[in-house]
């Protein structure tokens, strides 16, 4: 059990993702809940049970997003629903960055992405590149 803070009454500091994140660029196609026009933003990483997306938009935490991405090597377009769990705006990128986390996805697109996922883990660590915690 955690205490305040997010600590455990061992000391530990559990760890938050249940899926590893990767960078990876990627054009995101999103629609606020309740809403019919989609806007575009972009990610900088992804993993099996959230996104980072980039936009123009400052969007309240747990805004719900329809969100539509390709994932590379993968033929199909990504389609899930999420819920924003972190929003900051990033003054030299001047843009709003949304940690996304999913709560609806098909299980066989979830499996694409941690493939996707491990595939880059396993190529950043022969390259030397750090992956995202």
């Amino acid at each position: 059990m955690s205490e305040p803070g997010g600590v455990s009454p061992n000391g530990d500091v559990p760890y938050r993702r249940r899926y590893v994140r990767v960078p990876v660029e990627l054009t995101v196609g999103y629609t606020r809940d309740g809403e019919t026009k989609q806007k575009t933003g972009s990610s900088s990483d992804l993993g099996g049970g959230g996104i980072r997306l980039s936009s123009d938009e400052d969007l309240p935490l747990g805004t719900v997003l329809m969100l539509h991405f390709p994932v590379p090597n993968v033929e199909r377009e990504m389609v899930v629903k999420g819920r924003i769990v972190l929003s900051f705006y990033d003054a030299e990128a001047k843009r709003f960055l949304h940690g996304v986390a999913f709560t609806q996805i098909d299980p066989r697109d979830q499996e694409e992405i941690v493939r996707y996922v491990a595939a880059e883990i396993q190529r950043m660590t022969l390259e030397g590149e750090p992956a995202e915690g």
